[in-house]
């Protein structure tokens, strides 16, 4: 309950600042402003002092919410990132990105034999490998950290041949794979009311009963039809009686995707 309270709360402030950023010419609203509950990223056009002022008229808002730890400049550590100036900010303006780790971290990955399922150890060795290619923008910094990793799953007891087999799985050429969007949302979503979306997940239910009753054979096909025609025949969309559906009036439901209005 804290953090979606706290989430709450932060975005209240936000939103009381960006007010004050129109009223105020020296306050200059951030061109990229990203917050995981109380820490903040931000990309702003100016310089130190217009960020120290920035922090300053930020820490005014509330004596109980104040930005006391803060870094700028062309690289720094954020959450499990390092973002920096790389190469490509020269050449296209885009900043890179690299795992970072901190010096209290004891990387006490679960040892080789520990009771746990076999497939949930490799599943585990194979989903750091993936992230250590997803947020690495340079295949220099995956291979390093590629080889720590590798040095480290060692003295927590796995065999050297096992590893092998392991990382020889997941490579720094999957990246463009690993990042795209394998289920990207449409571009139109219909808003619906909650009587409005309880209907329609209950046609999808009928939908899937007559195919289940298809696949059974005729007789259980006949079964259905005889208990829908019991329906009134001017009742819009599909027509339900005792859990079975028919498909009447299923085309016109809309192809997009839906969400629900209160």
């Amino acid at each position: 309950m804290a953090p979606i309270l706290t989430n709450m709360y932060m975005a209240m402030l936000e939103n009381e600042f960006k007010m004050k950023c129109k009223t105020d010419p020296k306050l200059i609203w951030p061109v990229l402003f990203k917050r995981f509950i109380d820490d903040g990223f931000g990309i702003t056009k100016g310089n130190r002092e217009d960020v120290i002022y920035w922090i300053e008229k930020y820490n005014e808002l509330r004596k109980t919410v104040q930005i006391d730890k803060y870094n700028w400049g062309n690289a720094l550590d954020y959450m499990d990132l390092f973002i920096y100036k790389g190469d490509a900010f020269y050449t296209d303006g885009k900043l890179s990105v690299s795992i970072h780790q901190k010096e209290t971290n004891k990387f006490m990955y679960i040892p080789h034999r520990s009771f746990h399922q076999r497939h949930t150890i490799k599943n585990y060795v194979w989903g750091e490998l993936k992230r250590y290619v997803r947020y690495n923008t340079e295949e220099k910094n995956f291979k390093k950290l590629k080889m720590r990793f590798f040095l480290r799953l060692r003295n927590r007891g796995f065999k050297k041949y096992v590893l092998t087999k392991l990382f020889r799985n997941v490579t720094y050429s999957q990246r463009n794979k690993l990042l795209k969007i394998e289920s990207p949302l449409p571009n139109v979503c219909q808003p619906l009311t909650i009587q409005e979306a309880e209907r329609m997940i209950i046609l999808q239910e009928g939908v899937a009963m007559l195919a289940l009753s298809k696949e059974d054979g005729a007789s259980t096909l006949n079964a259905v039809q005889t208990q829908t025609c019991s329906m009134p025949k001017n009742t819009a969309g599909a027509s339900f009686h005792q859990g079975i559906s028919s498909t009447e009036g299923l085309n016109s439901l809309p192809a997009s995707c839906s969400t629900i209005s209160y």
